[in-house]
Parts: C-alpha cells; sequence; structure tokens
C-alpha cells in the first residue's frame, strides 16, 4: 500500500503507475480527467480525485494529530 500526503500526490501517482496497466475502455472513460490534471488551466476536484481513485483501487482518507509538546 502506497501512502501520501496529500490527494494530489496519490492521483499523480495513480495517474503514471496505474492508469497506463488499465483496459483502453477504463483510459478512454479517464482520458478527460487525466487531460485536467495535467492542464494549466483545468483542474480536478478533490471530490473526483477520491471517486476515480476509489473506483480503481482501495482509497482510505487518514487524519493524524499530535499535540505539541510545551
Amino acid at each position: 500500500m502506497q501512502e501520501f500526503d496529500t490527494i494530489e500526490e496519490a492521483f499523480r501517482w495513480f495517474l503514471e503507475n496505474v492508469f497506463p496497466e488499465l483496459p483502453t475502455t477504463s483510459k478512454v472513460k479517464l482520458r478527460d480527467v487525466k487531460f485536467s490534471y495535467y492542464s494549466e488551466d483545468r483542474k480536478v476536484s478533490e471530490k473526483r480525485m477520491k471517486r476515480v481513485l476509489s473506483e480503481y483501487g482501495e482509497f482510505k482518507t487518514v487524519y493524524q494529530f499530535t499535540k505539541k509538546e510545551e
């Protein structure tokens, strides 16, 4: 299991490592998302990134808190 600090890092990893191995039908379905992610004038929402990641694998959101020492 890969761990990332941001959803953007996780999505970039997905596009670089999982996307190339997907069947052609899935690639066609996701081509607009990929274009929007790498385009400067278009963006992919966090909600859409989470939806794509959940559709093609197991995606978990983890929040951590550590109290500062005073």
